[in-house]
């Protein structure tokens, strides 16, 4: 009897060929009354962070499938399906915050079509988890989330409240310290990056901007003081991303001249000095989390 989950992409085509289906889109499209070549952008964007998503999951080694999970800011679902499928004991919140209003038409439609039931979706902010009523897990995990999670300080302290003894976190998301916003492709003004917004009128109303808290390592570091939990950020993040840009079309797309430019750095054969830069002062930033008692 197999006692770990089965993440392998084999077992995760099935959802991601669902999702990235010509009859999905349309349907999407027309559920949610977008243009179809609008939604087939964002469709590839969430394929895009899926697979970041579980290629992560992966690089913690087996997940037995007795352990708890908690994935932070499920999206369109793509990641909980999978892990639903697999047998995973998931608990997947999802409070749908601005600026991703399609989430939902997507994860209807992709629910509409799996052979395995949707996995259920927690309408809660992570600052409403208890460790009563929700704990613990043994793992908790985001992909490009904890920047939209407010409050902040208060989000993280209770997903470290849900936290089981020995269980840990994954966590990918930018890192603020470095004066660039990857949703707009856009530099930001050094140590003020909300100030930004007063050079550009156009993000005044924009939601997705809004959602933006602006997090740093340095926001990370401090929290794992306060919660007692080991932290270790992860190396040469930078330099997976450069390599990213290479075979990940929906993702070099969404990075414009950024993403140009640091493709231009791959080339060049600049990934060994970026794999020794320091990752805490990087963006990206992937880092682990542990309990250690």
């Amino acid at each position: 009897m197999n006692t770990t989950l089965d993440l392998s992409p084999a077992h995760a085509r099935p959802v991601l060929d669902t999702l990235g289906s010509e009859t999905l889109a349309a349907a999407v499209a027309a559920r949610a009354r977008r243009p179809l070549a609008e939604v087939r952008r964002a469709i590839a964007d969430i394929g895009s962070e899926a697979e970041l998503a579980l290629a992560l999951l992966r690089s913690l080694g087996p997940l037995p499938k007795a352990a708890r999970l908690l994935e932070v800011g499920a999206g369109a679902g793509v990641v909980a399906s999978v892990l639903h499928a697999a047998g995973a004991s998931l608990v997947a919140i999802e409070p749908s915050i601005g600026g991703f209003d399609l989430f939902a038409a997507v994860r209807a439609e992709l629910g509409a079509r799996l052979t395995a039931a949707a996995a259920p979706l927690d309408r809660r902010a992570a600052a409403e988890l208890a460790p009563g009523r929700d704990g613990p897990f043994d793992l908790i995990f985001s992909v490009n989330v904890l920047e939209h999670v407010k409050p902040l300080d208060a989000s993280l302290d209770a997903l470290a409240a849900v936290l089981a003894p020995g269980g840990r976190m994954l966590h990918t998301c930018p890192n603020y310290r470095v004066p660039y916003e990857p949703h707009f492709a856009l530099p930001l003004l050094p140590l003020v990056p909300a100030a930004t917004s007063r050079l550009r009128p156009d993000l005044a109303d924009d939601p997705l901007w809004h959602s933006l808290n602006f997090i740093t390592a340095g926001d990370i570091s401090r929290f794992a003081r306060r919660a007692g939990l080991a932290l270790t950020f992860r190396p040469g993040i930078l330099a997976d991303a450069v390599e990213r840009l290479a075979r990940d079309p929906a993702f070099a797309r969404r990075q414009g001249w950024a993403g140009r430019i640091a493709a231009a750095l791959g080339k060049a054969g600049a990934l060994g000095w970026l794999r020794a830069l320091p990752p805490s002062w990087l963006t990206p930033m992937v880092f682990e989390l542990h309990r250690t008692s």
